[in-house]
């Protein structure tokens, strides 16, 4: 049986609790520009930062998710690894 690793867990649940912070407040953002007619400067910064944020965060997101997938093809079929010959260079 695989046991997730307890650090890679944190991780994504940091990842996850920025995710929903950052949405939050973009919708927040989204409801001020509707109500509003527009957004002012700052708050279109503050948007714009806001979505470079979530970009990170689910690059992030990914990353956490592609260690896990390899860590779990290590543990679950490890001779595939040694079964593969050596590179050789022509």
């Amino acid at each position: 049986m695989n046991h997730p690793d307890p650090e890679q867990t944190r991780d994504g649940a940091r990842v996850e609790r920025q995710v929903n912070k950052l949405v939050n407040e973009r919708g927040a953002l989204f409801d001020k520009a509707r109500t509003s007619r527009g957004l002012s400067d700052v708050d279109r910064h503050r948007l714009v930062t806001v979505e470079r944020e979530l970009d990170e965060c689910f690059l992030a997101r990914r990353r956490l998710r592609a260690d896990r997938d390899a860590n779990r093809f290590d543990r679950d079929r490890p001779s595939i690894r040694r079964s593969l010959p050596p590179k050789t260079t022509p």
